[in-house]
């Protein structure tokens, strides 16, 4: 278990991190697989779901997706952890979202800090806001260094783009330039509704 002054990771989270390895497909899924280290594999498998484990097992699975498949294959690994998440650990949390007659991003975003809060500790604090129609930024404050590399911004994105995968949205996210030394890292999320098809 991660000391608790260290920046750590829901065991859960590394798991299903894990089994979404397939995402990639059988070739970079086994390649990924090949780099990581034992030690790694073991302790997340072993871990209980609700301990913390260190944060660089996340990014050690982060880094080795990224050089293997590329920043396309870390947001497909992103999107496939989010979805089974909320399969998952966030169960509760996405059930009682959903209540709601087809929740917009705007909505499914502003619980991101609580998502983030619960999975990671001494991570950094996420802040949301909406700067235009069809827009929402999240901004992380004081992120984890170990973060702010571009392996694991990616598997950012492709964790915000599953939301156009539960909702009748679509749209892009990206990261957003970041000054030099900045402990501070954002997204924008740019979305529009999806027009129905008329039948005949």
């Amino acid at each position: 278990m991660a000391p608790t002054s260290e920046p750590a990771v829901r065991a859960a989270h590394l798991m299903d991190d894990l089994r979404c390895l397939s995402a990639l497909g059988p070739v970079d899924e086994a390649r990924v697989r090949a780099q990581l280290s034992q030690a790694t594999v073991k302790a997340i498998e072993d871990a209980l779901r609700t301990s913390y484990l260190p944060l660089a097992l996340n990014i050690e699975l982060a880094e080795i997706v990224y050089r293997v498949a590329g920043e396309a294959g870390s947001r497909r690994w992103g999107t496939a952890s989010f979805l089974a998440s909320i399969e998952g650990f966030f169960k509760p949390l996405f059930v009682g979202l959903t209540r709601l007659v087809d929740p917009s991003p705007t909505l499914m975003f502003k619980i991101f800090p609580q998502g983030w809060t619960t999975t990671y500790r001494g991570c950094g604090e996420f802040q949301v806001s909406q700067p235009a129609p069809g827009q929402t930024r999240l901004l992380c404050r004081g992120i984890a260094p170990a973060m702010q590399g571009p392996a694991y911004l990616a598997a950012v994105c492709g964790t915000l783009a599953g939301a156009f995968e539960v909702s009748s949205y679509n749209g892009s996210v990206k990261v957003e330039p970041r000054p030099a030394g900045s402990a501070d890292a954002s997204w924008l999320v740019e979305w529009r509704k999806v027009e129905k098809q008329q039948d005949g």
